[in-house]
């Protein structure tokens, strides 16, 4: 086993006209918990939205479990166990809080067609909302909930993943203070 989960090196950023990241190094050993800090503009969204795959690094490598991987985009991330919460809210409102969790990956039920498995969505989302104790039904329309239960959805379908490595980036800025320690 790695000494390490994660390690990024080397890792560099730029965007026209700003250097975000230049040469950062970051080492997390499993089951420890890690809170990046710094200023606004510091680069800690951009180094997280790298290692999700959303932004293509400029140079450096991701070391996961020992093994150098490459990250593409966001499924890549979550086929190797990395999820991710990220701080601009980003739920289908029209949807449901099962369907905004399991968007892109429903569970199915095979027939003459394959269709998504409502009902077992639902039980599943009813499951990770009972393990968490969140005041929000699986079934609700998500324009209907307030800005800090969205939030809580979010954080939620990053739980869901099952990931083995969770990225929270600024999860509790839209949170009351009960719904952070919650």
């Amino acid at each position: 086993m790695a000494e390490y989960k994660l390690e990024l090196r080397g890792v560099c950023k730029s965007f026209p006209g700003v250097k975000a990241l230049d040469n950062v190094q970051l080492s997390l050993r499993p089951g420890t918990v890690h809170a990046l800090m710094g200023e606004n503009g510091a680069g800690k969204s951009t180094l997280m939205k790298c290692l999700f795959g959303i932004y293509k690094m400029d140079a450096g490598e991701i070391i996961l479990d020992g093994e150098k991987v490459e990250i593409n985009n966001p499924d890549e991330a979550m086929k190797k166990g990395i999820a991710m919460v990220h701080q601009e809210l980003q739920p289908v409102p029209a949807r449901s809080v099962a369907e905004n969790m399991y968007l892109g990956r429903f569970p199915t039920k095979c027939g003459p067609l394959k269709v998504i498995d409502h009902k077992k969505m639902n039980a599943m989302t009813a499951e990770l909302i009972k393990q968490y104790n969140f005041p929000i039904e699986a079934t609700a329309r998500v324009s209907d909930l307030g800005i800090g239960v969205r939030q809580l959805v979010e954080i939620l379908k990053g739980l869901s993943c099952n990931a083995e490595l969770l990225i929270m980036d600024e999860p509790t800025t839209a949170l009351t203070t009960r719904e952070v320690e919650r």
